[in-house]
C-alpha cells in the first residue's frame, strides 16, 4: 500500500525509525522518491534518435500529439533559446514516432487548434512517459468529440539519481528551474494566436509556474528569457495537480509572482490528505513553506483579478491519502473542469 511504502521509506532513510524533528526532516524528501507517478504499464526506452511504437487506440482526427525530451539537457538551459538542444517526436496515424525539430513543431502552430502541455511529475523515466501521458490523452480526446488539437508530453529528466533520496529532491528542484526557462523559451517560440494550455503534476506545477513567471519578465534562479517579453494575445490556461510548491508563491513580489500575469484561467487542487506534500515543509527545513496541492493558496496575499482567476478544487474524498497522478486523474471532479482549461468547451 502507499501508506506502508511510504513507512519503511521513511525507516531507510536514516537506518532506524524517524523520531523528532532531526529525522523528520527527511520525511519529505523520502516519500516524494519513494512514491512516484508510475504505472505497471511501460513501453520500451527510447534511444536517443528514437521512440517507441505506440498502439493505443486514438482518435487521430482530433490529437496532433508530439513528445518534446529535454533529458539530454539536465542542467543547461542555454541551448534551449533557438530550440536547438530540444528533441521533437511527432506521433503519425499509424501509432508510430517520427524525429522532427523544432520549426516542424512551430509549423505545426494554428490558432484555431489549442496547444495542451502536459508536464510530469519526479520519477517518471522514458519508460513510463507515455503510461503517464497517455490516460490525459484519452480524457482530452473525450472531450475534444472529434474537435483538432495539439498534445505536447513534455518529458524532461526526472529519473532517479543515485545517492540519498534527499539527494534525489533537491536535484529535481534545481531540474525543475531550467526546465522552467526551457518551457518558457518554447512557448515564447510559437505563434502568439496559439491557444496554451499547462498541465502539471506535482514538480511539473514548479516547472509551470516558473514558466509563466519568466513569460512575465521574472527570473528563476537568476535566469531570465534574455530579450523583452512580448504579450500573447492567445489566453494561457493553467492546470496545478498537486503542486509542490510553496503556496504563497504566485503572490506578488514571491517568487513565481509575475505567473498570474500570463494566465486568463489557473485550476489549483488541494488534498489535505496528500501524504507527501504534508510533510513539503520539511524538504526546506520551513514550517511555514506549506505545500499548494496541500493548503491552496495563500488567499489573502493575492488581490482583485489575480484572485478572480484561480480556481480552488478540493480532492480530499476523491484522491485520499495518495501523492500519484493516476488517482487525481481519476478524480471526476478534476476530469470534469478539464475542458474549459484545455479549451475543449462544448460548442455552444
Amino acid at each position: 500500500m502507499m501508506h506502508d511504502n511510504m513507512r519503511r521509506e521513511v525507516v531507510g532513510v536514516g537506518g532506524t525509525k524517524a523520531a523528532g524533528i532531526g529525522c523528520a526532516v527527511f520525511t519529505w524528501i523520502a516519500v516524494c522518491a519513494a512514491l512516484p507517478a508510475q504505472s505497471q504499464d511501460t513501453v520500451p526506452a527510447q534511444s536517443q534518435d528514437t521512440m517507441p511504437a505506440q498502439s493505443q487506440e486514438i482518435s487521430w482526427r482530433a490529437a496532433d500529439v508530439w513528445i518534446i525530451s529535454t533529458r539530454n539537457l539536465a542542467g543547461c538551459a542555454s541551448s534551449g533559446a533557438t530550440g536547438t538542444g530540444l528533441r521533437y517526436w511527432r506521433l503519425d496515424q499509424q501509432g508510430h514516432w517520427h524525429r522532427l525539430d523544432g520549426e516542424a513543431f512551430r509549423a505545426a502552430d494554428d490558432p484555431d487548434v489549442p496547444t495542451n502541455f502536459f508536464v510530469h511529475g519526479n520519477r517518471t523515466t522514458r519508460q513510463l512517459i507515455l503510461a503517464d501521458a497517455w490516460p490525459l490523452l484519452k480524457q482530452l480526446e473525450h472531450h475534444a468529440a472529434g474537435r483538432p488539437f495539439r498534445y505536447v508530453i513534455w518529458s524532461w529528466p526526472a529519473d532517479r539519481v543515485s545517492g540519498t533520496a534527499r539527494k534525489d529532491v533537491l536535484v529535481k528542484a534545481a531540474r525543475s528551474d531550467t526546465q522552467s526557462v526551457l518551457l518558457a523559451q518554447c512557448i515564447r517560440s510559437m505563434s502568439p494566436e496559439v491557444r496554451v494550455s499547462l498541465i502539471g503534476y506535482s514538480f511539473g506545477a514548479r516547472v509551470i509556474t516558473g514558466a509563466l513567471h519568466l513569460l512575465g519578465g521574472g527570473q528563476v534562479n537568476g535566469r531570465s528569457l534574455g530579450q523583452p517579453v512580448v504579450s500573447r494575445r492567445a489566453p494561457i490556461r493553467a492546470v496545478l495537480v498537486a503542486a509542490a510548491i510553496d503556496y504563497d508563491w504566485l503572490a506578488p513580489g514571491r517568487r513565481s509572482g509575475l505567473a498570474l500575469s500570463q494566465v486568463d484561467r489557473m485550476l489549483v487542487t488541494r488534498n489535505t490528505s496528500d501524504p507527501v506534500l504534508r510533510h513539503y515543509p520539511l524538504m526546506n527545513r520551513r514550517r511555514s513553506s506549506k505545500a499548494m496541492g496541500f493548503a491552496g493558496l495563500a488567499g489573502s496575499r493575492l488581490r482583485g483579478t489575480q484572485q478572480r482567476k484561480i480556481e480552488l478544487l478540493r480532492l480530499d474524498r476523491s484522491v485520499g491519502k495518495a501523492h500519484a497522478w493516476k488517482n487525481y486523474l481519476g478524480a471526476a471532479a478534476l476530469r470534469n473542469r478539464l475542458p474549459v482549461y484545455v479549451f475543449l468547451d462544448p460548442p455552444h
